[in-house]
């Protein structure tokens, strides 16, 4: 990345971190949205084809994923591991 300062540098980091926030909120809230329909249907919140989808096209991201899962689940209130 030519021509650009240290500083330059972190301050694209620092936006781009607040954009991954605000994605974060917005799954953590979608996925509570999710898991008040699975109730009400009486679905398991745990879709372990589901998960094996998003952590396949997580690729190289796959450990951030599970993580994330992991949070998804939680705030779903499912406490196990993913």
């Amino acid at each position: 990345m030519g021509g650009y300062t240290l500083k330059d540098l972190r301050s694209l980091i620092d936006r781009i971190d607040s954009e991954v926030i605000e994605l974060l909120r917005e799954r953590m809230r979608l996925c509570i949205e999710v898991g008040k329909l699975k109730e009400s249907y009486g679905i398991p919140v745990v879709d372990p084809r589901r998960e094996a989808e998003v952590l396949r096209r997580a690729g190289e991201f796959r450990e951030v994923f599970e993580v994330i899962i992991k949070l998804c689940r939680e705030v779903q209130g499912v406490r196990s591991g993913c």
